[in-house]
């Protein structure tokens, strides 16, 4: 009877531990699934470059995205332009391998056809009903089989819990599955490629299925079509299939591998004309051009995307800096020790193939990317060093003996929980913003210890206005609107040329406020005076601009000029109180997608107000200077938001209406 009692209590036991595994996943599984139902659609130029073929390919049965990346909100930079032949129109394409695209296109097509759903206007819906089929389902079914194969390693239940809670919550792959992306798929083909090959590892090789040499074969080509330098991991585990059965290999293994291959060479073809990505050509005129006037993004590469940093610099970022491996996902570090120690005996023969591999493309992937210093960004304005995001299998299985060793101490138990805790509250806080810089590149950046902001020079001398130039010459009149038909308003300058103001410079002025486009009303009209020597050495407004004084003598007495009304002074300003304008850098203005752009040099500042009806405000003017306007100045626009929550409660925005 005792027996059986301590065998039932044993089993019991037993089942609660098998419990704890499963109760992980299915948290893990509802984690993802939140991550794609709350995730923004059209977050980077990277998603929007991939979302804009899916477009292209179901309503206009084409590969280019020109008409697509006309609209602001779907335009990107992630292009390249492209034409088949010397005497064919250039177009626009995706600069990302097709084969991705091509996988969603087709869903996207069925959902179009069955339930009317339009990526376009339907955004929302179609982006979160297909991220839902194509990265969370895929990350549970590899979660899911990763449990199976763990079971079967015989761990402890720590090191099983341990390396499921890794993998299902603590990992930097969460956050881009709200997006369209390569990383996510090929993290989730290679996980269940790699659990396959533990499983047939773990039997004798009469007991291998021709099944599961297809499974590897598969997803093996789609990892290494997902992610381009996966593709020595595709050749290696064709040489490990072949030394296991040469002939089921061929049978099996080959056939299936040869589906997706063929599927990435066949729509390559079809983008590029050739077999080579479009990655290839970085620095050609594919990437690098001038369209309508206006230059490529990569023309001219900013903020991060223009690092100049040294290979060890990059290296220790890539490692423990701003996009770190190890400061982002610290329980990481012990599968370093896992790789270590996997010579040692009592290494499970079940990952002999598995953790060598691991640790020779590991090292490969990260010094073909320190190869290329002309690709230096960390993978752009991201969260994470994403383009080692696939390989973060082989570091789960290399946790099994570093963690198994570790929890058999109170000092190891204790330093694997503070590695996990860090790991998932980092990936935790970074699961809205996979597109952004995490956390730990914030605090190194408030901290002074990286910047990595193009420099833009200066105003010299500074500006303090929205208005750049005031011509000196008579009859140079320029007007700019805001607003929408009955609710147009607009101002309109004309010089009178030059006045003198005792012994001082000035310039004459109208200035014409139309309050209503629609308005029969006469505008009106302020004199303006403003002193030129004053306002060409940086003053504040206040210092230069006057109205013209009731008397018409000649010359004007300086101290018979009158101080501008307070509403002119804030229009001309584009501010409520003085302050200095910072340069923006230069952009490219188009009044339409197929217009001429104009070069403008960009401004910005903001200042804090009471305002009577919203309280505690800050206002911003944003300004675009054209040198090419009379009065230098193309567009500016003001910004009212609430100083405690944040909220724009009022844009006002102000266009030439001589834009070339």
């Amino acid at each position: 009877m005792n027996v059986v009692s301590e065998t039932l209590e044993a089993n019991t036991g037993q089942m609660r531990c098998d419990r704890i595994p499963q109760l992980i996943v299915l948290v893990s599984v509802c984690l993802i699934t939140s991550v794609v139902l709350t995730g923004q659609p059209l977050q980077s130029a990277n998603d929007r470059s991939r979302w804009a073929t899916v477009w292209s390919l179901v309503h206009r049965g084409t590969w280019q995205i020109d008409e697509i990346d006309r609209d602001p909100l779907w335009s990107t930079i992630d292009k390249v332009r492209h034409r088949a032949s010397a005497e064919a129109p250039w177009h626009f394409y995706s600069s990302k391998p097709p084969l991705l695209t091509s996988i969603a296109a087709g869903l996207y097509w069925i959902e179009y056809r069955t339930l009317g759903w339009d990526l376009r206007h339907d955004t929302l819906l179609v982006t979160r009903s297909l991220l839902l089929v194509l990265n969370a389902l895929p990350m549970a079914l590899a979660l899911w089989l990763f449990t199976g194969t763990l079971r079967q390693l015989k761990l402890t239940t720590v090191t099983y819990c341990y390396i499921l809670l890794l993998a299902g919550l603590g990992s930097m792959l969460n956050p881009y599955l709200s997006t369209l992306n390569n990383h996510t798929p090929a993290a989730v083909c290679l996980l269940i490629c790699l659990t396959t090959i533990v499983k047939m590892r773990g039997r004798e090789p009469r007991d291998v299925r021709g099944r599961e040499f297809a499974a590897v074969g598969l997803t093996a080509a789609l990892t290494s079509c997902f992610e381009l330098p996966a593709a020595l991991f595709g050749i290696l585990s064709f040489v490990w299939m072949l030394r296991l059965n040469k002939r089921v290999t061929l049978k099996w293994y080959l056939p299936a591998a040869l589906v997706p291959l063929t599927a990435f060479l066949v729509t390559n073809w079809l983008v590029t004309g050739g077999l080579r990505p479009f990655y290839a050509f970085y620095g050609t005129d594919r990437y690098v051009y001038d369209h309508l006037g206006v230059p490529s993004y990569w023309t001219n590469p900013q903020g991060i995307d223009a690092s100049h940093e040294g290979p060890l610099t990059y290296l220790l970022h890539c490692l423990i800096g701003h996009h770190g491996l190890f400061s982002h996902t610290p329980a990481l570090l012990l599968s370093l020790w896992g790789w270590l120690r996997m010579r040692q005996e009592g290494n499970r023969p079940e990952l002999r193939w598995v953790l060598p591999a691991g640790a020779v493309l590991s090292m490969a992937v990260l010094t073909f990317y320190l190869s290329r210093p002309q690709n230096y960004n960390y993978g752009g304005n991201t969260v994470a060093l994403r383009w080692m995001l696939w390989l973060l299998p082989f570091w789960w299985f290399a946790l099994t003996e570093p963690v198994e060793h570790l929890q058999k101490g109170k000092p190891g138990r204790l330093l694997c929980g503070t590695l996990l805790a860090a790991s998932v509250v980092t990936s935790v806080m970074s699961l809205p913003q996979p597109w952004r810089p995490s956390w730990i590149y914030g605090a190194m950046a408030d901290a002074g210890w990286i910047d990595y902001r193009t420099l833009v020079a200066d105003f010299d001398p500074p500006r303090h206005a929205v208005i750049a130039d005031w011509p000196a010459v008579p009859d140079v009149s320029a007007g700019w609107v805001s607003g929408l038909g009955g609710d147009q308003q607009r101002i309109l300058l004309r010089s009178l040329g030059l006045r003198n103001v005792g012994d001082r410079r000035a310039a004459e002025f109208h200035l014409s406020l139309f309050y209503n486009a629609d308005d029969d009303n006469l505008p009106e009209i302020v004199p303006l005076v403003v002193l030129l020597d004053t306002f060409e050495t940086g003053h504040p407004v206040e210092d230069w601009l006057f109205v013209k004084s009731e008397r018409d003598t000649e010359p004007t007495p300086a101290a018979e000029l009158q101080q501008a009304p307070v509403w002119i002074v804030r229009l001309i300003r584009g501010l409520p109180s003085t302050r200095a304008y910072n340069a923006e850098g230069v952009r490219w203005y188009q009044r339409t997608p197929e217009s001429e752009g104009t070069r403008c040099e960009t401004a910005a500042s903001r200042v804090p107000f009471n305002d009577p009806q919203f309280g505690r405000c800050w206002q911003r003017c944003d300004i675009w200077y054209c040198e090419d306007l009379p009065y230098g100045v193309l567009r500016w626009q003001t910004k009212i938001m609430q100083e405690s929550s944040g909220e724009t409660v009022q844009v006002t925005t102000w266009t030439s209406e001589q834009i070339p």
